[in-house]
């Protein structure tokens, strides 16, 4: 019966129209996604899924490049697949062997004390739940920690970096016409503003999101490439995206390897 199990499971992921997944789907979908080495730092692992691919500093706790097409049909599969963003859906878990960083986000809004607000520090995603929803899979292995979210002031997630998410999907069509199929994104951390520690796992707060966005424009028919360079912090507003822009080139030396590079 295990055997079936497991069959039915890499053959069937779950759809909406089934039974909700509950902690042991979760737990067999990740047990099929194992880290492996990077040599992009010392404490660096690599994890790939059929969504996304990410590298990490284990060590720090901060995702330092991941990578995502988003197409049109996923913002379409999306919108009709309509996953709630409650529950399992939208509960956060470690990578498989890798530690469990929920305590340490509540001694660190502890710490700050001020719940709801632009200071609070929220998980931050590089690559968004909204374009990963197209799924059940996408949008649980979305809400990975680590791999997939650093320690970000809320002013700056509901800022800047929420401003890159809608102008995706706006590019493959969503509230207006389609300017492309697909969008290519590469985001990830750097830096550090402090620390927060619990049970004796530290997580690090980064000083930066960056964000490359790279789509080919079908109404001009140009190869579009933007880089955004977003400081993590609470006072970050969706009207100073335009603000964050860099040159690829500045971004390179500012995070010291390119991203282009390692994902493509």
């Amino acid at each position: 019966m295990k055997k079936i199990f497991i069959f039915l499971f890499s053959v069937f992921p779950f759809s909406l129209s089934a039974q909700a997944p509950n902690a042991a789907y979760v737990k067999a979908l990740y047990l099929k996604y194992p880290t492996q080495k990077s040599d992009l730092c010392p404490a660096c692992k690599l994890w790939v899924n059929p969504y996304y691919k990410s590298i990490a500093d284990t060590q720090q706790h901060t995702p330092l490049i991941t990578y995502y097409v988003y197409t049109k049909a996923h913002r379409l599969e999306q919108e009709s697949a309509d996953v709630p963003r409650t529950g399992i859906y939208a509960g956060w878990h470690p990578a498989f062997g890798q530690p469990d960083e929920t305590p340490v986000y509540r001694e660190a809004n502890r710490i700050i004390a001020k719940p709801n607000s632009p200071e609070m520090i929220a998980k931050g995603h590089c690559q968004a739940w909204i374009l990963l929803a197209w799924c059940v899979d996408g949008a649980i292995l979305s809400d990975t920690y680590t791999f997939n979210a650093g320690m970000e002031f809320q002013g700056q997630n509901v800022g800047t970096e929420i401003a890159t998410e809608e102008l995706c999907r706006k590019l493959t069509g969503y509230k207006g016409d389609a300017v492309t199929d697909s969008v290519k994104i590469w985001c990830g951390t750097y830096g550090k503003l402090q620390t927060y520690t619990k049970n004796g796992l530290t997580v690090t707060v980064p000083s930066h999101y960056y964000k490359v966005i790279a789509y080919h424009d079908q109404q001009s028919g140009n190869q579009v490439f933007v880089t955004y360079w977003m400081p993590n912090d609470p006072t970050e507003k969706k009207n100073k995206l335009k603000e964050r822009m860099i040159t690829y080139p500045e971004l390179v030396a500012k995070i010291g390897f390119d991203p282009q590079q390692i994902f493509n």
